[in-house]
């Protein structure tokens, strides 16, 4: 008797074990179906945020002021991840090579308060002269780039519109990026 009582226990364990690892997935799967992109084609929706503290620039980056005039390129990144620490030394350089054309990028930190510390001497290791931003309510990183992807890239173009979005990046990435940002700028 007590045997099987063990074994209808095991059984009704099992089951509930069962269930939850298929709501489990269904979450996975419902997270994983989240727009990744920033709407292609779209215009952006406009932002003001401030910039981090002790990073490269002060004030606040108001995208309403190059919107339609400039090519832009919108970074997001944080200071915990190491692909993003790879990607924006790239997009400085990029930034140097193209800021003549117009060329207007920045860096949005996904950083908590408490990693927003140390974002502005992040970015001043790792030498970037364009503006680094704080998103601490995260309302422009929700809107651009709802599954807070990091690194994640945006680019809009002269006429502000998004013509390219990408999540991650890879060293072998790096000419692809290069084409890109010059057909962006118009460069030949």
């Amino acid at each position: 008797m007590e045997v099987a009582r063990l074994l209808r226990s095991s059984i009704t364990m099992h089951s509930h074990v069962r269930r939850v690892a298929v709501i489990a997935a269904a979450i996975a799967l419902a997270v994983a179906a989240l727009p990744v992109h920033a709407n292609v084609g779209a215009r952006p929706a406009d932002f003001t945020l401030s910039a981090v503290p002790g990073g490269p620039t002060r004030g606040r980056f108001k995208l309403r002021d190059h919107l339609g005039r400039s090519p832009i390129v919108v970074l997001f990144w944080a200071t915990w991840c190491a692909p993003c620490r790879q990607e924006l030394p790239v997009y400085e350089r990029l930034f140097q090579q193209h800021r003549a054309r117009g060329l207007v990028v920045v860096a949005i930190s996904m950083d908590d308060a408490n990693g927003l510390a140390s974002a502005g001497a992040a970015a001043r290791r790792l030498g970037l002269h364009f503006p680094v931003l704080a998103d601490l309510d995260t309302r422009v990183t929700a809107r651009l780039n709802p599954r807070r992807a990091a690194p994640y890239s945006v680019w809009i173009d002269r006429s502000g519109r998004i013509v390219r979005e990408k999540e991650g990046f890879a060293l072998a990435d790096r000419a692809e990026i290069a084409r890109g940002v010059a057909a962006l700028v118009g460069a030949r």
